[in-house]
C-alpha cells in the first residue's frame, strides 16, 4: 500500500467514527505513521483527503455497478444482484466506513448529504428502475410504474443499511422478499 493509500484508508477510519472535523491532519499524520509535513506532499489539505476518499467510494461503487449487465437481467439474476448489491454496501469495509462518514457529514455539509442520497438512495432506485423497464418492454414483468416498484423493492435494503445485523440472517429474508416481489409483478 503506497503512503497516499494508506493517508486516505487511515483517514476513512478516523473520518467514520470521529467525523470531519473533529479530526486533525496530526491526528492523521499519526495514524499513517508519518509527520504532518510528508502528508503534505501527498495532500494540500485535509479537505483534499476527503475529496480523495469521495472519489474513490465513486469509483468502487462505479465499478460494482457495470458488473452487474442490466440489458441481461432475468428473474433469478435480480435476486441474486440484489443481494450481492445489499452486500457490497453492508459488508465492503471500506464502502461501510464511507456510509458511516457520510450519515455522519450529512447534517453539517450539503454536498456530502448529496453523495449519500445519490450512492445510496438514487443510484440503486435508478438502476433497479432501469431493470424493471427492461423487463416490462420484454412483457415479463406486469406493465406497472417501474420507479414505484423500484422503490418498493429497495426500502428493505435501505432500511437494513441502518443497523447491524448478521448476514447469516438477512440474506435469506431479504432473498425472499425479493423473490416474493419478483413473483408479484411477473409476467404468467
Amino acid at each position: 500500500m503506497t503512503t497516499k493509500e494508506k493517508i486516505l484508508l487511515e483517514s476513512m477510519k478516523l473520518f467514520s467514527v470521529q467525523g470531519f472535523a473533529a479530526v486533525s491532519v496530526r491526528t492523521i499524520a499519526a495514524a499513517v505513521g508519518v509527520r504532518d509535513s510528508a502528508l503534505y506532499k501527498h495532500f494540500k489539505s485535509k479537505q483534499e483527503i476527503l475529496d480523495g476518499i469521495v472519489e474513490e467510494s465513486k469509483l468502487r461503487f462505479l465499478k460494482k455497478y457495470k458488473e452487474l449487465e442490466l440489458e441481461k437481467m432475468n428473474f433469478d439474476n435480480v435476486v441474486e444482484t440484489c443481494i450481492q448489491m445489499f452486500n457490497f454496501q453492508t459488508q465492503d469495509e471500506w464502502i461501510v466506513m464511507f456510509r458511516r462518514l457520510l450519515l455522519i457529514e450529512q447534517f453539517n455539509n450539503p454536498q456530502m448529504a448529496a453523495i449519500y442520497k445519490a450512492l445510496f438512495v438514487e443510484m440503486p432506485v435508478n438502476c433497479q428502475k432501469e431493470i424493471f423497464q427492461n423487463l416490462i418492454n420484454q412483457k415479463m414483468m406486469k406493465d406497472k410504474n417501474a420507479e414505484v416498484m423500484a422503490m418498493e423493492l429497495y426500502a428493505p435494503f435501505f432500511l437494513y443499511h441502518t443497523i447491524e445485523e448478521p448476514k447469516e440472517r438477512m440474506n435469506p429474508l431479504l432473498r425472499k422478499h425479493v423473490e416474493n416481489f419478483m413473483e408479484m409483478y411477473m409476467e404468467g
